[in-house]
């Protein structure tokens, strides 16, 4: 018999003791932590979190009304376990599915659950060979468009924090949680609520999860761009590769990353309807770990993880403007896939061991100041700030402003060394951002400096532009997940205007795989 105890302060004691400190010393069998965060609203940050308990006498224990104490339901023990059952079904076609993102890849991994001899096709390379091919143009500015930190097996959050935070674990989204710890990621990840994997522990899944996919039935290619659509009688029935080749199948699943702007333009072309949506831009903001974790930690950081934050200023008839995929103790990073561009992102490893915090700080760009109302209009406006970034840095060095002097109105004259493999040229950010981005971060900056002592001051730099934060199109569906306009195309995860993140994306990759699976 099992109960369910939360919200309890969890310290260095085994769970059963601090189970049975919470029950009055009633007798507990065993003890599981199924849930905890850090708790850094008091002055000493305190872990806290749920736990599993099982006892000798349930009845005898809830009889005793103990806070936050109910019975473990059915719900809970899905939550825990993440089973889901295959659905298995006959397949007289070979699903497509484009793009080994999250979306692509879970949604192949659903599907071989099934039976489905599904085929994935990726534009980039493996992920040791993607590595390798990053590293060089880390080193050597040598960028290649096909594979970088964009494309390529796992996608952009190869190259990321690796942060899977979700409110939920059960059901679809623990069944995700589950197959990455089988993968190789740490087991916390099923109970912290703001759970991080890391890209070096992310590069090791990769290949794992791949392998699962290919002892299921599903064949994986690399190398395999989609330069379009085979369409017969106005339904999607197959792709045509950029080598010439065309493969025949169905549903065809495209989830190719908000940045495969080649991708979505092919499939507007092919007849999907689609429509531009709002997004957010602005500039990666780093800080020295120890000034943040002053800030956070006020009686000492101790044996505590690197402090993180997220903050938000939502004015009443302004634009809101906050920070998104915080890294602590991480690094900036080059995320552009055209040459002639700039684009900066944030990520860390496993260990959030390094000397900075980045996060970016972001402002709320309408679909109004695009300037078209077209669905590439967003992607334009984009490329436009990218390409600026390159002529006023001269090359893939970052834009960079320290905080103070970008509030201030003036050219830092020199800039601390920051995370950025390409190193800063000192550039006034007004001269690249919008006018209603700069307005809007500034006055986040001086409402977040309040909560961040610090966060305001030229302590921190703001390297730009980070304008890849979402997808400026949504693609249209309809209640089978299929493009209205053009069946058998199922347009899936963050590119297509359905994710958010790695969890979201691969959410959405299991959804439409579950769709196809029922044949709605």
């Amino acid at each position: 018999m099992a109960l369910l105890l939360q919200n309890v302060v969890i310290d260095d004691r085994p769970p059963k003791l601090v189970a049975e400190a919470a029950l009055a010393g009633l007798a507990v069998i065993d003890a599981v932590v199924v849930r905890r965060a850090l708790d850094a609203r008091a002055r000493v940050p305190t872990w806290r979190g749920n736990l599993r308990v099982e006892v000798v006498d349930e009845d005898a224990v809830l009889a005793r009304n103990f806070p936050g104490v109910r019975r473990w339901t059915a719900r809970d023990e899905q939550r825990r376990t993440g089973e889901l059952p295959a659905h298995r079904r006959v397949w007289n076609s070979r699903p497509i599915v484009v793009g080994a993102g999250p979306a692509g890849l879970f949604a192949a991994l659903r599907l071989v659950e099934a039976g489905a001899p599904v085929l994935l096709l990726e534009r980039g390379e493996a992920t040791d060979v993607r590595v390798k091919r990053v590293s060089r143009f880390w080193r050597h500015g040598d960028l290649d468009p096909e594979s970088n930190l964009l494309f390529g097996e796992g996608g952009a959050g190869t190259f990321s924090d690796g942060k899977v935070y979700t409110r939920r674990r059960d059901g679809d989204l623990g069944w995700i949680f589950r197959a990455l710890v089988e993968a190789g990621a740490d087991s916390s990840i099923l109970e912290a609520s703001y759970a991080h994997i890391g890209t070096d522990r992310l590069r090791k899944i990769l290949p794992v999860l791949r392998q699962r996919l290919l002892a299921g039935g599903g064949e994986v290619r690399f190398g395999a761009r989609v330069a379009d659509l085979l369409v017969q009688a106005g339904r999607c029935v197959g792709v045509r590769l950029a080598s010439g080749e065309e493969i025949l199948g169905g549903p065809v699943i495209v989830a190719a990353g908000h940045s495969a702007r080649d991708t979505i333009a092919m499939m507007l072309g092919a007849g999907a309807a689609a429509e531009a949506r709002p997004m957010a831009v602005g500039a990666r903001v780093e800080h020295p770990q120890a000034m943040v974790d002053g800030a956070l930690y006020p009686s000492g950081r101790g044996s505590l993880p690197a402090s993180s934050y997220r903050l938000a200023h939502n004015p009443a008839g302004g634009r809101a403007a906050y920070t998104f995929c915080m890294c602590p103790g991480g690094m900036v990073v080059p995320a552009q896939h055209e040459p002639g561009t700039v684009v900066v992102n944030g990520m860390s490893f496993a260990s959030r061991a390094s000397s900075w915090a980045n996060s970016a700080v972001i402002a709320q760009v309408p679909v109004a100041d695009y300037g078209a109302a077209d669905p590439l209009a967003g992607q334009r406006y984009q490329a436009r700030i990218e390409r600026a970034a390159f002529v006023l840095s001269g090359g893939y060095a970052a834009p960079a402003q320290r905080v103070g002097d970008f509030l201030a109105g003036r050219l830092s004259p020199e800039i601390q060394r920051t995370s950025f493999p390409f190193g800063v040229v000192s550039v006034e950010l007004d001269r690249l951002l919008p006018a209603p981005v700069v307005a809007s971060i500034k006055h986040a900056l001086l409402v977040f400096d309040a909560k961040i002592p610090g966060f305001a001051s030229n302590e921190g730099v703001l390297l730009a532009p980070e304008t890849r934060t979402t997808s400026p199109v949504r693609f249209l569906r309809g209640p089978d997940f299929h493009s209205p306009t053009l069946p058998g195309l199922v347009p899936a995860g963050e590119g297509a205007g359905w994710g958010g993140g790695i969890i979201s994306a691969a959410h959405d990759g299991f959804t439409v795989a579950e769709a196809v699976i029922a044949g709605t």
